[in-house]
C-alpha cells in the first residue's frame, strides 16, 4: 500500500504534488502541510503533529469533516514528520514517500533523511520525492536496477565508513569500492546504459535519482 506523506516544506511544482495525491492509497498530512492540501479542497486520511505551523482553525475544520487527529505536545522528542511515519509504517510497508519534505530550515532537512535512514534500519524502505528528484537510504545487501533514462544524473552519499559499493551502466562505474563518507566522489555521476545497477554489499547509502518517478526496485523486481 503506497502511502504519501506532506510535509511543512516547499510545494514549488503544486500540480506535481496533486498527482502524487492521486496516486497515493493512504495520505497524511504533518502539521503544516496540511494547509497546502486545503488549498486544493483535499482531505487526507490522517492529520498529525503539534500544529504549531498549523491554523488552529484548519484543524478544527479538519476534526469536524471525520478526519482522523492525532495531536502531541509542542515538547517532545520526535519531530511532526517521525510521528507521521511510526504512526503509518506497519500500515504502509515499504512504500512510503515524504512530499513537501525540502525547502525551508536545513535542519529538518537533515532530519528528513534522517527518517529515511531509521526506515532501512527496520529494514523498511522509504522516499523523498520532489519535482525531478527521488532519494532513498539504502542499507546493505541490496541491489537495485534504476529505472531512470539515459542521462540522468545520479549521486550516491556514503552514511557510514564500512560502504562497499558497485556501479554498472553509469558513466563512472565502481567495483566493490569502498566509498568514505568524507569525500564527495560519488556525486553528479549519471546514468549510460538502460538498467543502470547499484550493488551496495556493505554499509548505509543515500542514493539519489534527479528523476522523480524512480522508485528504487530491487533487481529482483525487474
Amino acid at each position: 500500500m503506497s502511502c504519501a506523506i506532506f510535509l511543512n516544506g516547499e510545494y514549488e511544482d503544486e500540480e506535481f504534488y496533486l498527482r502524487q495525491f492521486a496516486a497515493a492509497q493512504v495520505v497524511v498530512a504533518a502539521d503544516g502541510g496540511h494547509a497546502f492540501l486545503r488549498r486544493h479542497d483535499l482531505w487526507p486520511r490522517l492529520l498529525i503533529g503539534d500544529f504549531d505551523s498549523l491554523d488552529a482553525a484548519l484543524v478544527a475544520e479538519a476534526r469536524a469533516a471525520g478526519v482522523e487527529v492525532v495531536e502531541h505536545a509542542v515538547r517532545k522528542d520526535e519531530t511532526d514528520a517521525e510521528l507521521a511515519v511510526a504512526q503509518v509504517v506497519a500500515q504502509c510497508g515499504d512504500d512510503i514517500v515524504l512530499l513537501g519534505a525540502l525547502g525551508g530550515a536545513l535542519d529538518h532537512m537533515i532530519g528528513h533523511v534522517c527518517i529515511l535512514r531509521a526506515l532501512a534500519a527496520q529494514g523498511r524502505s522509504g522516499r523523498i520525492v520532489a519535482p525531478g528528484l527521488a532519494a532513498t537510504v539504502l542499507q546493505a545487501p541490496v541491489a537495485l536496477r534504476l529505472g531512470a533514462a539515459v542521462g540522468t544524473r545520479v549521486s550516491v552519499v556514503a552514511l557510514s565508513s564500512d560502504v562497499v559499493l558497485t556501479l554498472r551502466g553509469l558513466e563512472y562505474e565502481l567495483t566493490d569500492e569502498h566509498l568514505s563518507p568524507h569525500v564527495c566522489r560519488g556525486l553528479s555521476n549519471r546514468v549510460a546504459a538502460p538498467g543502470a545497477r547499484l550493488e551496495l554489499s556493505g554499509g548505509l547509502l543515500l542514493a539519489m535519482v534527479f528523476d522523480a518517478a524512480e522508485t528504487f526496485a530491487t533487481a529482483a523486481d525487474g
